[in-house]
């Protein structure tokens, strides 16, 4: 009998690789989705069970887990600005709803996509598995810090669940960081506040690789991995690979760290108390992330697991490119 696989964020991009993956493979799939979301009638006519709701119902949690095997939650509200409120009911409490809904259906793996930014890759050297959660008072890090709390708390109570910590997520659908480089570097908005800095990217379909490893390999449960494709690149490099696809000059101004941290700061103040739901250019989240000098270590992933990074990051961000300048720059910046 085929097992049956629930992908919470089936209408996101990391979500929407994991459906199309489990399709190939032969899984019957379940998708948690918002109502009313526009990629409703293209997963039912995939052959995907579609479970409208989200993860703040708990009734329509349980409906989603009740009869499957896999829940693969890769559902959050994944950002640098919004209502701290949202973060908790969705990072923190979407994820214990369907930690406790899982426990009470019998599932028998559970895999969390959690964050690199659970960590303080901004001034650690080196990170893994076994580095310290870092509370940054930043909503998105230490929301996912709480949620994979969450996580493990479940697993003291019976839950078989992995934990995965992906860097920079890159590929044909990303909505996030390429296109919102692209947008910046079009419009000469774009600079740099940290020389050569490190950036970890993971090509999706490495990521999906990893995640399924950790939704069936028995060694996994109970365990965590750092996911990232860990070739060199700098910051700079991916920048000046972006401006080449979009036909613009490449950004060429440096700025002090602390000087951009704290102009990031005081446009977060001002947004808040103009009560603005649009983000400012510059967040700290975005600041530090993008000024990581952390080196991320996944031997355990590849030791443990076997797991190789079969797409090499040279090809990913080509194919992520290529992907890109499909889009109209117009749809580049989503938020």
């Amino acid at each position: 009998m085929n097992k049956t696989v629930l992908v919470t964020g089936a209408s996101g991009f990391i979500g929407s690789h994991l459906v199309r993956r489990c399709l190939n493979e032969g899984y019957r799939v379940k998708a948690l989705v918002r109502k009313g979301n526009s990629c409703i009638a293209t997963l039912r006519a995939s052959g995907v069970e579609v479970v409208e709701g989200d993860v703040r119902d708990a009734r329509a949690v349980d409906e989603a887990v009740r009869g499957c095997n896999i829940v693969l939650h890769s559902a959050a509200l994944n950002s640098d600005w919004g209502a701290k409120q949202d973060f908790i009911d969705i990072n923190v409490g979407g994820t214990r709803t369907m930690c406790e809904s899982s426990i009470r259906h019998g599932v028998e793996r559970l895999v969390h996509l959690s964050t690199l930014e659970c960590f303080d890759h901004h001034t650690l050297d080196r990170v893994d598995e076994r580095s310290p959660y870092f509370i940054r008072d930043q909503c998105y890090p230490d929301t996912k810090i709480a949620g994979s709390n969450e996580v493990w708390a479940a697993m003291k109570r019976g839950l078989s669940a992995s934990i995965l910590y992906p860097v920079i997520v890159c590929g044909p659908g990303d909505r996030t960081i390429f296109p919102l480089l692209a947008d910046g570097i079009r419009k000469r908005q774009l600079f740099f506040w940290s020389r050569n800095a490190p950036m970890s990217l993971i090509y999706i379909d490495n990521l999906v690789d990893l995640t399924m490893l950790a939704a069936t390999r028995p060694e996994a449960a109970g365990e965590a991995f750092m996911a990232c494709d860990g070739e060199a690149i700098t910051f700079e490099a991916v920048c000046q690979r972006i401006a080449e696809a979009i036909g613009s000059p490449s950004p060429s101004l440096h700025l002090p760290f602390g000087l951009v941290r704290g102009i990031a700061g005081a446009m977060e103040a001002i947004y808040r108390l103009a009560g603005s739901a649009k983000r400012p250019l510059l967040t700290r989240q975005a600041v530090d992330l993008l000024a990581s000098h952390a080196m991320v270590d996944v031997s355990k992933a590849r030791t443990m697991l076997g797991w190789q990074s079969l797409v090499p990051q040279d090809e990913g961000i080509r194919r992520a490119l290529e992907w890109l300048v499909t889009l109209d720059p117009s749809q580049w910046k989503q938020k």
